[in-house]
């Protein structure tokens, strides 16, 4: 069985038990999630696996389907205590909303930053081209992050995560998601152009939309407080609307 790495994990307070499940990008790890974890860590639990093939995970024997990614990921959703907000960045956001589908008991919310894969640029030359836009705008701190996962995750990984990023439909599979739904991206994000994320926003009954001023495609290394703050609010009225039905 394919396995994510052993999960960082910082123990929180906050908001009646929820356990935040970070999901990184395409050739990340759990250090894209760094700063936003200690952000979030006032609100809440928070683990952060590193995916198959990535950061501290063992290698792939082959190239895994976005299922099985998640597949992969279910134990740590079932073992996670209390409430799971599922937060998932680029690749992550189809992850994310593959196991809200699959265990809707277990996830209370999800939260997708920079979506994907926007139909509009719907293959590696498109997206490629994105993450070249998004790389000049990009601050150094973020760019050295992302060279260093790039570095241990090797180019043979990030092909592969690609093409499985590219072949999920995330624009079918959103409309059946059940949980409470936002969609966040950092305002100047070429990735996750502002219909794109709207749209998405919009297939879910109460989904809501935010963007972080400024912030380009790797917001959540960036700019993790306006990202935490956004969550922080979107989670308290998870709670709010919970306690009104109970």
């Amino acid at each position: 069985m394919t396995t994510t790495s052993p999960a960082f994990r910082a123990a929180g307070g906050g908001a009646a038990g929820v356990t935040f499940l970070l999901i990184h990008g395409v050739g990340l790890s759990h250090l894209s999630f760094s700063r936003l974890a200690r952000a979030l860590a006032p609100h809440g639990d928070v683990v952060a696996p590193d995916l198959p093939g990535f950061g501290a995970a063992p290698a792939t024997p082959r190239r895994l389907t976005i299922e099985e990614y998640a597949d992969a990921l279910e134990p740590v959703v079932d073992r996670a205590p209390g409430r799971i907000v599922v937060v998932g960045h680029s690749l992550g956001t189809e992850l994310a909303v593959e196991l809200a589908l699959r265990r809707p008991g277990r996830v209370a919310g999800v939260v997708l930053i920079g979506s994907v894969v926007d139909p509009a640029a719907p293959t590696a030359v498109g997206q490629g081209l994105r993450l070249l836009r998004d790389y000049v705008g990009e601050p150094p701190r973020t760019l050295l992050m992302v060279a260093r996962c790039y570095l241990q995750g090797g180019p043979r990984e990030f092909l592969r995560g690609t093409l499985s990023m590219l072949e999920y439909s995330t624009d079918r599979r959103i409309a059946d998601l059940g949980a409470p739904l936002l969609v966040l991206r950092g305002a100047r994000d070429p990735i996750a152009p502002e219909p794109w994320s709207r749209w998405l926003s919009e297939q879910v009954p109460g989904g809501r939309y935010r963007a972080v001023p400024g912030a380009r495609h790797n917001c959540v290394h960036s700019r993790p407080a306006g990202v935490a703050r956004e969550i922080a609010a979107f989670v308290d009225e998870l709670v709010l609307s919970r306690a009104a039905h109970a």
